[in-house]
């Protein structure tokens, strides 16, 4: 486990380096909080997200995206996901639209476990700042083992 995680750590910090030494663009990094359900064997809960992701630019549409995120479930999943993120272009718009995708690791009781994300969203600007207020939806399953 320790192995891997030093693997998949090495790995980010030669993306970082590789792709911001010819992009233009600067990292993005981005805090999330919002609203958490999980369904699986008839049931269902609902917890609070806390996390934060990184954007790391490949050209000017197209980012790596590693995050970390945190529920209030039972168990306190916590999850370690690497997607990747496409803006969608589109001109004569201050809203940034996206569609992202990967894969995350999802560490509670009893696993770890695979999981999938997908979804997209939108970031809106705020007047006379760099800030953007994030909405986003993120769909996808967990692979987990049922007693």
């Amino acid at each position: 486990m320790k192995r891997s995680l030093f693997v998949l750590v090495l790995g980010l910090i030669l993306i970082v380096f590789s792709t911001t030494s010819y992009s233009q663009q600067k990292l993005a990094m981005d805090g999330k909080f919002g609203l958490s359900i999980l369904s699986g064997n008839g049931a269902s809960s609902t917890g609070i997200l806390f996390g934060g992701a990184l954007d790391i630019p490949l050209n000017s549409n197209l980012f790596i995206r590693p995050e970390f995120n945190l529920t209030t479930h039972s168990g306190t999943p916590i999850e370690m996901a690497g997607e990747i993120k496409y803006n969608i272009p589109m001109s004569g718009y201050t809203t940034t639209f996206y569609v992202d995708g990967g894969l995350g690791l999802w560490f509670s009781p009893g696993g770890p476990y695979l999981g999938m994300d997908f979804g997209g969203g939108a970031l809106f600007p705020l007047s006379g700042t760099n800030l953007k207020i994030p909405a986003e939806i993120r769909l996808g399953p967990i692979f987990a083992t049922g007693a």
